[in-house]
């Protein structure tokens, strides 16, 4: 071997050195940054005729685990969609309250009930005729406190829509540019570790949006589709399309056209339902939230509260009302229509013939709501019929998802407790979530992440490594100098 071989063979090990303690210290500066993959510098042994000619510094290699990632996003996807639906469960549940607990919409139907009672027995009391009123407007002022949060979570889910469409619309542009510039810089050898860094984490944002199948291509390029089968990005990025609605009632439903659906490239995609190419995710969890979860809790809403009107409007228990004439619940001062009980919970109120403050008298709650003059002051029929009226056990209205035949009180109770049942088991599913997706995490680190031990122990190589070949060259020239010096 010629003493320039020796030479080359030294520098390029010198320069292998230098690349490898190079990606040592990238490795352990973003030992905490989310999605960094451990560098390794690849290197192959280069010949020149028959004759090692050193090391040569193929390039950088970003560490990955194809079934660890893989499987770490769909644990994500699934946890995203279940904290979701686990938050929005979890403010309902605080506005209607634990049943017993203080201000608790089945405490105050119990209230009502025990107001009621109160002045049956004491019809002449004005302070309980007050009482009466109070708790009267405590229990519809409660399901209208349920009925708003309904509404503004079915508005905050679908502005929540917007948003996951909006990044996914820019990821998957940005993607399909890093896949171009990946596909150049490999073309000329650069580094695209970097690269590929950033493309993670835009697919990871993705993903916790819609689950995703990645693909790879040649050139180190990858495609995007969702479990379900549809493209997101395949050579070039596809486009979800929908539109916000600002202000949501009630009555607005996808099917009747009041709210936007989601487009892929102009195609009309079901989602929410459990079946659609884009199910389950967050997106997925949005759309089931608006669509599925929130109206059937306000059609239980609603169900109570026409159950409350209806108790109360019949002429057998209040002579004075003729057929058609609201009774002590309103709706929104209207007698109860059978075939418009949609938002009947946000529109449930305390009739205004009995309500001071709106010009009604408190004596109309012993007298008759329609009664034009004060009666017996010790008269209690028309308080012990209301009473009746309202502890009646009656068939729960099939809305409410209760069975048997309860009073209405009960049936306040029954249905917040299948409420807070619902958002127990959502909690359950959310925190199982969280925590296989936590131990998914942790194993692809495990794999692909960076040990600052292992780091230091490998640094300690490179510099066995650096110093040997600085050692080769220091000879060379020392025999050199002898030579020059015969």
């Amino acid at each position: 071997m010629s003493i320039s071989q020796v030479l080359n063979n030294a520098y390029s090990g010198l320069v292998a050195s230098s690349r490898r303690a190079e990606a040592v210290s990238d490795n352990v500066a973003n030992a905490m940054t989310e999605g960094f993959g451990r560098r390794s510098v690849e290197l192959s042994s280069y010949v020149l005729g028959r004759s090692g000619g050193g090391v040569r510094v193929e390039g950088i290699v970003r560490a990955t685990d194809i079934r660890a990632t893989a499987d770490r996003r769909r644990a994500e996807a699934f946890e995203s969609g279940a904290a979701m639906m686990k938050e929005a469960l979890a403010r309902l549940t605080d506005v209607l309250g634990e049943p017993g607990a203080a201000g608790a919409l089945s405490t105050r139907a119990d209230a009502f009930g025990t107001a009621l009672s109160a002045l049956r027995d004491t019809p002449e009391s004005t302070t309980l005729q007050g009482s009466l009123l109070e708790a009267a407007r405590g229990y519809a002022g409660a399901l209208n406190a349920a009925a708003a949060e309904t509404r503004a979570l079915r508005e905050e889910a679908d502005s929540a829509i917007a948003t996951d469409v909006k990044t996914v619309n820019t990821n998957l542009a940005r993607i399909e540019d890093l896949n171009r510039e990946i596909l150049v810089r490999n073309a000329a050898r650069d580094d695209t570790a970097g690269l590929e860094d950033e493309r993670q984490r835009l697919i990871d944002q993705v993903n916790e949006i819609i689950p995703l199948r990645v693909a790879r291509r040649d050139g180190d390029q990858v495609a995007l589709y969702s479990v379900g089968g549809a493209t997101l990005l395949d050579g070039r990025s596809f486009e979800l399309g929908f539109q916000r609605t600002a202000t949501i009632t009630a009555d607005m439903t996808l099917a009747a056209g009041g709210l936007s659906g989601l487009t892929l490239n102009g195609r009309d995609m079901e989602i929410g339902q459990g079946s659609g190419l884009l199910e389950g995710g967050r997106l997925a969890a949005a759309f089931a939230l608006r669509d599925v979860t929130l109206p059937e809790v306000g059609g239980r809403l609603d169900a109570l509260a026409a159950d409350l009107i209806s108790r109360f409007e019949d002429p057998a228990v209040d002579p004075s009302l003729a057929a058609g004439d609201p009774g002590l619940f309103t709706d929104a001062g209207n007698a109860l229509d059978p075939l418009d009980t949609i938002g009947l919970s946000g529109r449930i109120e305390v009739n205004a013939a009995v309500d001071p403050s709106r010009g009604g008298s408190l004596w109309r709650l012993r007298d008759g709501i329609n009664a034009t003059a004060q009666g017996l002051l010790g008269d209690d029929t028309l308080l012990r019929a209301m009473d009746a009226a309202f502890t009646a056990r009656l068939p729960a209205p099939a809305a409410t998802g209760v069975s048997g035949s309860l009073s209405a009180a009960s049936l306040a109770s029954e249905v917040s407790s299948l409420l807070f049942g619902e958002a127990a088991a959502q909690d359950a599913t959310a925190s199982y979530a969280a925590g296989q997706a936590g131990a998914l995490r942790e194993h692809e680190l495990a794999l692909t992440g960076v040990d600052t031990d292992q780091e230091m122990q490998d640094l300690l190589l490179v510099q066995t490594a650096y110093a040997a070949n600085a050692r080769v060259i220091t000879a060379v020239d020392e025999m050199l100098r002898q030579l020059l010096e015969i």
